[in-house]
């Protein structure tokens, strides 16, 4: 077995076996996926498979500042320009969905959302905040049944 040799994973083909895992970047401005994101998977595209940064299925999935959302057009669309950059060189893109739960500030989200986890209980230490520094973590909305099955479909 050589690195790289092609392999199978699934019924996805990949060009060799160098795989990039998820490394949070911080740099969706507005939470959107943008050229220096695609840029940088681009880079790596040498690889046969590259991992996104974790990436928020909802709007109350987000709490660290400028982390990349799927759940608008306008993302859609960001990622689709990152995805096509990267298979132009041959290579292939998966996405990893992220919920930032507990581990999340307000000043990181946006308005109208909540900060939900399985219980009311704030994390130790603090977030930081492009508007305001680092921040103390806020005692977080503890998840109805309602809020865990939302949670799920956003994952779906």
């Amino acid at each position: 077995m050589k690195l790289n040799s092609k392999y199978t994973l699934g019924s996805t083909e990949l060009k060799n076996r160098i795989v990039m895992s998820p490394m949070t970047r911080s740099r969706a401005i507005d939470n959107i996926p943008n050229d220096l994101m695609m840029e940088y998977y681009s880079q790596r595209a040498d690889g046969g498979l590259l991992i996104t940064e974790g990436t928020a299925p909802s709007a109350n999935g987000l709490g660290y500042p400028r982390i990349p959302g799927i759940y608008n057009k306008a993302q859609i669309e960001g990622w689709k320009k990152v995805t096509d950059a990267v298979h132009q060189k041959g290579a292939k893109i998966f996405l990893q969905l992220m919920h930032t739960g507990r581990c999340s500030h307000p000043d990181n989200m946006e308005t109208g959302t909540e900060i939900l986890a399985p219980s009311p209980v704030a994390l130790e230490g603090q977030m930081y905040t492009d508007q305001n520094g680092l921040q103390n973590y806020p005692v977080p909305k503890e998840m109805t049944l309602e809020d865990i099955r939302q949670a799920q479909r956003e994952f779906v």
